[in-house]
Parts: structure tokens; C-alpha cells; sequence
């Protein structure tokens, strides 16, 4: 343990020394994990949201530009009186692709360069990972019938996706783009704006498959179809879309919690820190870039002066300002209180 501990800061003043080996090295790594963070999104779109083999009724909705071009497919699918899934797979990949070239220019010119760096390594990566993942790949796992279990798969990758990029201080593209730029602005989470922005594809592809099975009725797979007693195809596939629809409620959920827990960067805490200690205050705020506020105190049964601490941190310092705060009083009383929105002046490091 103390021979990897020993390593890491030997790497780390390594790449301090030499600003451009830790420019390469940074960037590397990122591009790595973004084209990982694509693989994530891919897989869960091709084996659990969207598969090919399985017709547009038994279809999650997929969240951001991804659901966006699922709507665009089916806008074009009521153009032609078959189905044609390989080709719904290929125009779901160039739409997603083309749907993202503005919100890659808004994040340039409003956000950072290289967040739009790997933002668009990210969505090109996802785009040609729709496209190439071989069907046979994605049947690997395979619930059948057991729509709950893909809703939550598919729910827990989307959301790995999105948040293996935030770490990165990049995006996944898409209603990312704006969700994270929302959330800079107003200092709170990033997940609840994703969902929200999300809801209306839903609506929209749903309305969209009813009208496109109402015009072709020839489309559906009657042997996909548990047909009950004086029920036609055409209103048990309409009664499956709509059921899918609120599946793929569980599904936007279960991706917006997965982001909140993964990413910490614009949710608090405030810290209240009780010590002796006079010096503790200035080196706390020469730790972060936040302020305090210092108030003088008694203890209750020893009646000796003490000074009660106010700082408000990021969840991510947190574990770095116990340490610090153990380092110069070790018997300093503090507790950690989540909290829900900061108005005022408060520090967040900008994307670049």
C-alpha cells in the first residue's frame, strides 16, 4: 500500500516537472475513457433500449439526441409501408451524429474547448458503435420478455455513460450539453435538468409509432403478439408503445440517479467545525477556494473558548477538508450536512 502510494506521488511530480508529457498523458486518458463511456451508452442502446430484433413498439425511448433520432426514424418509417430494421439502425446512427453538430458548436462557444473536444469524441464514438456492434454482441444478455430488467440495465449504462463523462469535465453529448451547462449556471444537480428535457421525446415517439401503425397496419409482427380474445393487432401494438413509454419512465429515472450519485461537482456540503484551534479557519480557506465564517463559542462543561466554523464545500472535497481539518486539530468536533442549493457566491471550478 504505501509502495502504490509512494508511486502515485512519484508520478504526479513526474508529470509536474514535465507539463508536456502530462498534457499528453491527460488527454490520452480521456479519450480512453470517453470512447469507453460511448461503448457503455452503445451497448445498452443496441441490447436493451433499442434492439434490432425486436419490432418499434417493444422499443424503450432513449433519452437526449439518441431518442431524438428514434423519433426522426420513425417520422421517415411513415414514409414507407414496411419495416426495414438494418436501415432504422443505420439512420439512427447518422441522425444522432448530425443532431449533435450544433450542440457541439453552442458548447464550443459557451462552455470550452476541450469539453467540445471530447464531447465529440464521445458522440462519434457512440455513433459508430451503433452502427458496428455486431447483433450477435449485444444478444450476450438477453432478458426476453422481462422489460423491467432492460429498463434498469439500460438506465444504469445510460447513466454510467453521462457520468464517466462529467468526471472527465466532458459530456456525452446531446441534452448533456445544455444539462451541464444549466447546472454550472445555477450550482445544483445535474440529473433532475437531463429529465426534464428528456420527458417530451416520449410524447413525442409514442404519438409518432401510434400513427405510423394506424397508416401501415401491415407493420406489425402479429407473432410477436399475445393477441387477447376480440382484440386486433393494431390496438394490442398500440397498447404495447404506450406501455413502453412508462417503462421507459423507470428507465430516464434510473439514469438521472446513477448521474447524481456519480456526479458530485455541483452538489454541497456544509461543514460546522468545532476547535481550539485560532489557526484553523485561515487554513482552511487557503485549502479551497471558498470562504468562512468564524464564530467565537464556550464549551457547555469545560467553559473553554472556542471558535465554531461555517464552510461550505463540493461534495468531492469533502474527504479533503476532514483530512485537513485532522491534520490541525485532531480533536476537533465536525459535522457534514447536505445541502440542497447555495445562493450567493460560490465557487465551482469552469470547464475549459
Amino acid at each position: 500500500m504505501k509502495n502504490k502510494e509512494k508511486i502515485e506521488k512519484s508520478f504526479k511530480y513526474y508529470l509536474l516537472d514535465h507539463p508536456k508529457q502530462k498534457f499528453v498523458y491527460e488527454y490520452t486518458r480521456d479519450i480512453i475513457l470517453s470512447i469507453l463511456s460511448a461503448f457503455l451508452f452503445a451497448y445498452g442502446f443496441r441490447a436493451f433500449t433499442a434492439p434490432e430484433s425486436l419490432p418499434a413498439y417493444d422499443h424503450l425511448i432513449s433519452g437526449g439526441a439518441s431518442g431524438i433520432s428514434q423519433v426522426i426514424v420513425r417520422v421517415i418509417s411513415l414514409f414507407r409501408s414496411t419495416n426495414n430494421p438494418t436501415l432504422d439502425n443505420t439512420l439512427q446512427s447518422v441522425f444522432y451524429f448530425v443532431i449533435n453538430i450544433p450542440i457541439v458548436i453552442f458548447a464550443w462557444l459557451k462552455v470550452g474547448k476541450r469539453f467540445t473536444f471530447l464531447s465529440l469524441v464521445n458522440v462519434g464514438a457512440v455513433s459508430l458503435f451503433i452502427k458496428f456492434l455486431p447483433d450477435s454482441f449485444c444478444k450476450i444478455i438477453d432478458f426476453g420478455d422481462q422489460v423491467i430488467a432492460r429498463a434498469l440495465f439500460a438506465g444504469i449504462l445510460t447513466g454510467l455513460h453521462s457520468s464517466l463523462a462529467f468526471v472527465i469535465g466532458a459530456s456525452s453529448g446531446g441534452v448533456d450539453v445544455f444539462a451541464m451547462y444549466i447546472a454550472n449556471k445555477k450550482s445544483t444537480s445535474v440529473g433532475k435538468f437531463a429529465l426534464l428535457i428528456n420527458a417530451v421525446t416520449i410524447t413525442c415517439y409514442v404519438l409518432v409509432t401510434i400513427l405510423d401503425y394506424n397508416m401501415y397496419p401491415g407493420k406489425i409482427t402479429t407473432s410477436d403478439l399475445n393477441l387477447p380474445e376480440k382484440s386486433t393487432a393494431l390496438q394490442v401494438a398500440t397498447s404495447s408503445v404506450i406501455t413502453m413509454a412508462l417503462y421507459t419512465l423507470v428507465y430516464y429515472f434510473t439514469s438521472s440517479k446513477v448521474i447524481d450519485i456519480f456526479h458530485t461537482k455541483n452538489k454541497k456540503a456544509e461543514l460546522q467545525i468545532i476547535t481550539t484551534k485560532d489557526e484553523l479557519p485561515t487554513v482552511m480557506i487557503h485549502a479551497f477556494p471558498h470562504a468562512c465564517t468564524v464564530v467565537d463559542g464556550k464549551g457547555a462543561y469545560s467553559g473553554t473558548p472556542i471558535k465554531i466554523i461555517y464552510m461550505v464545500v463540493s461534495n468531492s472535497e469533502v474527504k479533503k477538508a476532514i483530512q485537513i481539518i485532522k491534520a490541525v486539530d485532531s480533536h476537533a468536533f465536525t459535522t457534514v450536512i447536505d445541502t440542497h442549493q447555495v445562493y450567493g457566491s460560490f465557487y465551482i471550478k469552469p470547464l475549459n
